[in-house]
C-alpha cells in the first residue's frame, strides 16, 4: 500500500530529469573569465585551455599576458 502524498519512481525519475537538465542549462550559459586577465568570454575573445592547466584563457595568451601586465600598471581607466 502507498499513501498518496509518497512520489512513486516515475514521478521521481521525471524530477531528477528536470533538475539535471536544469543544471545542464545553468553551466551551458554561465560566462567564463579568463585565468590571467579575468575578461569575460565572448564571441570576439574565445577561450582555449591554458597550457600549464591553470583554466580557460584568452585565445592569444600572449597578448592577455600583456593585457595583465599593462592593467596592473594602472594603464587603463
Amino acid at each position: 500500500m502507498t499513501s498518496g502524498n509518497v512520489p512513486d519512481a516515475k514521478t521521481l525519475r521525471e524530477q531528477a530529469k528536470k533538475i539535471a537538465e536544469q543544471r545542464r542549462a545553468e553551466l551551458k550559459n554561465r560566462k567564463r573569465r579568463c585565468a590571467l586577465c579575468g575578461t569575460d568570454e565572448t564571441e570576439r575573445t574565445p577561450f582555449v585551455a591554458h597550457p600549464d592547466g591553470i583554466g580557460p584563457t584568452c585565445k592569444e595568451p600572449g597578448l592577455c599576458e600583456h593585457y595583465r601586465a599593462h592593467t596592473a600598471k594602472g594603464g587603463i581607466r
